[in-house]
């Protein structure tokens, strides 16, 4: 096309000047999110069903507990995988639906969202196991601290092992695998105690290596965390 055409063109449909940009940039500003508003906000979108399932299996151990209290301790440590199963599942929606990259695209970054919901939930199963230490501690014949380690530990444990699947094992394997690995921890303290009685490791001299098992457990979840949050934060695009 003839360079003069090109240029009476563009000064035809040449868009005019914005008038008063600044003045309604200023009336339209983007809300910034805060962390104490991020998560309120994230609770609306678990699952329902996650709350009640939670108090259930809480209920579950103490009603177990109390009702066999020779075998508490395997009880406590057996269901409490499950429950941070639930946070791995809720977690995991987005690969299960393969949604992923619409969370990429939004404008929180996933791995705020992904925190903020692992602290809904992560908080509310601590607030359960604070309340149902001292409970075991009176009605399961243990220590406060070794309810507090049983509880933990597997908890932990399923936590990091969880995020180490979901990060290498996309879509609806990885959670099969998660769920897989939970029923391998539940029934492993179990059925090593039936199979070995004498090297049982539910008792109150074997709480210096609980509490080993819990430092390592805590670690190796914080360490988990933060790989999967690396690995969100390279494939975010927006």
């Amino acid at each position: 096309m003839n360079k003069k055409w090109k240029e009476a063109l563009q000064e035809v449909y040449r868009a005019p000047a914005p008038e008063r940009k600044a003045a309604f940039l200023k009336q339209h500003r983007r809300r910034e999110l805060g962390r104490r508003e991020l998560i309120p906000l994230q609770i609306r979108y678990i699952r329902w069903w996650v709350w009640p399932l939670s108090l259930a299996l809480s209920g579950f151990i103490l009603i177990t507990v109390t009702l066999w209290a020779e075998p508490a301790p395997w009880y406590i440590a057996a269901l409490t995988p499950f429950l941070s199963l639930l946070v791995i599942t809720e977690n995991g929606r987005a690969q299960l639906y393969q949604m992923e990259e619409l969370e990429l695209a939004c404008r929180m970054s996933r791995q705020s969202v992904i925190l903020a919901r692992m602290a809904a939930l992560g908080l509310f199963h601590l607030m359960l196991f604070g309340l149902l230490t001292p409970l075991l501690a009176v009605w399961g014949a243990i220590g406060a601290a070794q309810a507090g380690v049983y509880l933990l530990t597997p908890y932990l444990l399923t936590a990091a092992l969880g995020m180490e699947l979901t990060r290498r094992i996309r879509g609806r394997e990885g959670l099969l695998a998660c769920g897989a690995m939970t029923a391998a921890i539940s029934v492993s303290g179990p059925l090593a105690v039936n199979i070995r009685p004498v090297l049982s490791l539910y008792r109150s001299e074997n709480l210096i290596w609980w509490g080993a098992a819990l430092a390592a457990a805590m670690i190796a979840a914080a360490a988990e965390f933060a790989l999967n949050a690396k690995s969100m934060e390279e494939l975010q695009w927006n």
